[in-house]
């Protein structure tokens, strides 16, 4: 989830690179090695909540301080401190805090090619593990030895990866970051662990249980109101997977053009046809697969846009907003003001 890319990290500055079919472009720290470790604060994402997404890296998180609740695929598992989580690949989740409180948090991604090559057996180990009538995550306890060890690993992982930052550096974050030079990192560590890792989690996803042919409407109180949890977490097989997976491809179908055509004057019956189904079933589908309406989902993309804009170009205030597809200045004045508390000519200047 805490994944980003900008050269600061103030509180609601941080974004992830998310494509139109909602994956993730994970910012690796060095080319070529499928590891993302690093210590992150809740707040530095706007509305205390990371955009919904999806790769086929492994997520490992532990909570360090607060409480977050994490979105994985449709359920709401609520961690507290000391608590954390594997999401399985290709699984959209992200983390978030309806009550908008922070929370400090590991967050460890690696990819399966660190191991899919090693042996055809690991490759099998793997394919198993990611099928989509596993687990969607497992959570994890310090209570219980060997998930203690994972999330001990996790950690290690980070300060291995120089992703240790820690909540009493305050504004020396962005002086750690610049100074963070990886070109003298031995990486060979990181990848023992990183591969120790997938050797303690993947043959502990389990065929996933849940009530048979239950539809995308019957949990949308579960996703919405952040209560929901699930022991290890994700839908039945059988025909609640074939189910799911439809679903998701619908899903993907409406937010890809969300993704590409946020510009024009989009409605939610536009947005319904992209995924050829009813008004009240793209509410649905939205609400449990991506924990936001249709229409949040949209302005969450303009205002991700607006600050780009305010943030790289010289245009005006009325104009990035009309480029961004809000009807009137006056309206997203109101609207960026509401989501980050301040106005965007304020945003630009802070920036």
């Amino acid at each position: 989830m805490a994944h980003g890319c900008g050269d600061t990290e103030e509180p609601g500055t941080k974004r992830i690179s998310v494509l139109s079919d909602l994956s993730e472009r994970v910012p690796y720290a060095i080319p070529g090695l499928p590891i993302y470790a690093r210590r992150d604060a809740l707040s530095i994402f706007a509305d205390y909540r990371c955009a919904c997404h999806w790769h086929r890296d492994l997520e490992f998180v532990r909570v360090i301080s607060g409480e977050m609740r994490y979105f994985v695929n449709g359920r709401v598992t609520l961690l507290r401190p000391g608590e954390g989580m594997v999401v399985n690949s290709s699984r959209l989740h992200y983390g978030f805090s309806p009550e908008r409180r922070d929370a400090w948090f590991s967050c460890a991604v690696i990819g399966p090619s660190i191991v899919e090559g090693i042996a055809s057996q690991v490759r099998v180990r793997c394919e198993r593990a990611f099928a989509q009538d596993m687990d969607d995550f497992l959570l994890l306890s310090p209570e219980v030895e060997w998930q203690r060890d994972v999330l001990m690993g996790v950690d290690r992982l980070i300060t291995q990866m120089r992703g240790d930052r820690h909540p009493s550096m305050g504004s020396a974050w962005r002086e750690h970051d610049r100074a963070d030079d990886l070109t003298d990192l031995d990486p060979l560590p990181a990848v023992m662990t990183a591969i120790d890792l997938y050797d303690r989690v993947l043959d502990r996803f389990r065929p996933a249980c849940g009530d048979e042919g239950t539809d995308a409407g019957d949990d949308d109180a579960r996703a919405g109101d952040g209560t929901g949890t699930n022991g290890t977490g994700g839908a039945s097989g059988g025909r609640r997977d074939g189910m799911d997976q439809r679903n998701r491809i619908v899903v993907l179908e409406m937010t890809g053009m969300v993704q590409s055509r946020f510009a024009e004057p989009l409605g939610l019956d536009d947005i319904a046809a992209a995924g050829a189904v009813s008004r009240s079933r793209c509410c649905a589908l939205f609400k449990r697969y991506v924990g936001r309406t249709p229409n949040e989902y949209l302005t969450d993309r303009r205002i991700e846009e607006a600050k780009r804009l305010l943030c790289e170009t010289d245009g005006a205030v009325a104009e990035i907003g009309r480029a961004c597809g809000f009807s009137s200045s006056s309206y997203f004045i109101n609207v960026f003001r509401r989501r980050l508390g301040v106005t965007p000519r304020e945003y630009r200047a802070r920036r």
